[in-house]
């Protein structure tokens, strides 16, 4: 199940990638108008002397600017902005989320937008994953913290319902059977032979 997953997430990301798409945001690409043409130019973006052009995982770490200014108010540790939306994310972590002070500098920018009270997130509740395990690591395992293995055979043959039901146990052979089957072999062979060939 985790295979087809991660197969299925990076055909996504390679198919995206190699055909160069562009994405509403256009984190990966610039659209320029030729002056007095009607023509467009196309400029790969670049993070960090990393080109989209040549990476789909060119990333930054994501920060908060005013608009109009550029004034820089604040860095938003362990998110990432990139040529795409799904790699930045893929590389992202949510240690943000687990620190209340980093929730607590967030939220006056994001009550423009609408009142919300948040709380970080409880560390105490992490079993597998870390606080800074990237979304990447967190997808490969589907987002699972423990998997709980039940078996019920019963429930399998209900909804199954097998006409019958066969199967094979696998053993291998200790020295002991080995040599006392080879024996019981010999013996025999012996036994019939005296039978067969009559004697001289």
């Amino acid at each position: 199940m985790i295979g087809e997953f991660t197969l299925s997430l990076s055909t996504i990301r390679k198919t995206t990638q190699s055909n160069a798409l562009l994405n509403g945001q256009l984190t990966n690409y610039a659209l320029y108008q030729i002056s007095g043409s009607a023509y467009t130019s196309l400029s790969a973006n670049s993070y960090d002397n990393c080109s989209c052009g040549s990476s789909a995982t060119c990333t930054f770490q994501s920060r908060i600017l005013d608009y109009y200014s550029g004034t820089l108010y604040l860095y938003v540790p362990g998110i990432y902005i990139g040529c795409y939306i799904i790699e930045s994310l893929l590389q992202s972590d949510l240690r943000c989320f687990y620190n209340q002070s980093c929730i607590d500098e967030l939220q006056p920018f994001l009550s423009l937008f609408s009142q919300m009270n948040v709380s970080a997130l409880d560390k105490s509740l992490l079993v597998r994953f870390m606080e800074n395990s990237t979304i990447q690591e967190v997808m490969d395992e589907l987002m699972i913290e423990t998997w709980n293995s039940s078996i019920m055979y019963d429930s399998y043959y209900n909804e199954c319902q097998p006409s019958q039901c066969i199967y094979t146990v696998e053993t291998k052979n200790g020295a002991i059977y080995i040599i006392t089957t080879l024996i019981g072999l010999v013996g025999g062979l012996v036994t019939v032979l005296k039978l067969i060939v009559p004697r001289v």
